[in-house]
Formats: structure tokens, sequence, C-alpha cells
């Protein structure tokens, strides 16, 4: 896991992954709001960003459970780099572009298909002994990917999607 030459700590990835994950809770809880003419969708998204702050509720629990020796640890290259890549895409003001829900559901698909998902597993298993937690936790994420797979089948397809226009709140 450990490269030579990371500037990172581990502490720093489990804070950046954090704030990662409040960003996509936020833009979640934005969709919502803009989607709240359609009580179903408007709800959809919410559960979404309150799984988005339950990840960062659970990145927060297992940093605290870490030795200062983990915390203070360097970081592998290559997850600090995905780190990165993520906060750099999640800089940008995402949500001007999005004009309707297939807009909204484009970019949560290109979110959760993302690195966002690699690093909370990788900060989750990597650091819980337990396999318990561990199946646990790969069984959250595999519950909060399938409800963006079971938009269309929920809700309607792509076209459908395309139809429905953001309301200003």
């Amino acid at each position: 896991m450990i490269e030579s030459g990371s500037k990172d700590t581990i502490e720093a990835i489990f804070e950046r992954a954090i704030e990662i994950e409040y960003k996509a809770a936020g833009i979640y809880r934005d969709f919502s709001q803009v989607f709240s003419h359609i009580p179903k969708v408007s709800a959809f998204w919410r559960e979404l960003s309150e799984d988005e702050m339950q990840h960062a509720n659970t990145l927060q629990d297992v940093r605290k459970s870490l030795t200062v020796e983990q915390l203070l640890s360097p970081c592998d290259k290559e997850m600090s780099e995905k780190v990165a890549r993520v906060q750099r895409m999640l800089s940008e003001d995402l949500a001007a572009s999005i004009k309707n829900l297939d807009d909204a559901y484009e970019l949560a698909h290109e979110l959760e298909s993302s690195e966002v998902n690699a690093i909370f597993e990788f900060l989750t298993i990597e650091f819980v002994p337990s396999e318990e937690r561990i199946r646990f936790i790969v069984s959250v994420i595999t519950q909060h990917l399938l409800k963006l797979v079971d938009f269309s089948r929920n809700f309607g397809d792509r076209d459908w999607r395309k139809e429905i226009s953001i309301h200003a709140v």
C-alpha cells in the first residue's frame, strides 16, 4: 500500500475523502430541490444524499479508530492521485450544466462510476479488521450503486428524463 515519496498521509486522505462525500451529498441534495416538483424523484435524490452523508460518517468512524502511527503513515501515491482527480472534478460547477433530469442522472452516474466509491471502499476496507464489517461496507456500496442502476425501471427511461426540466428553487 505505501510507496515512498508519497506526500499525503492516511489522515489527509481520510479528510479529503470525507470532504468528497460531503460534496457529493450536496450535489444530490441540490438535485432533490430542483426536482421537488416530482416528489418521488426528489425523494430519490434525497436518499442518495443521505447515503453520501452516511459514507462520510463511516469514514469518520474508521478514521477515529486508527492509531496515530496509522494516520501519520504515508498514503499510496496512486490513491492520493485518485483523490486529487475526484477533488478536481468536484471543484467545478457541475450543477451549472444541469437542465433536465437526464443531465442530473448522467452526472450522478459519472460521479458514482468515478473513483469516489473506489476511494471509500479502499479507506474503509483497508483499515477495518472485521470481515463482518467489510461485508457490510461492500453491501452498503452495492445497494447505493443499485439505486442509480434501477432509476430507469423505477422512474422512466432516458427520453422521459430529458423531458423533465429542473425547477428553479
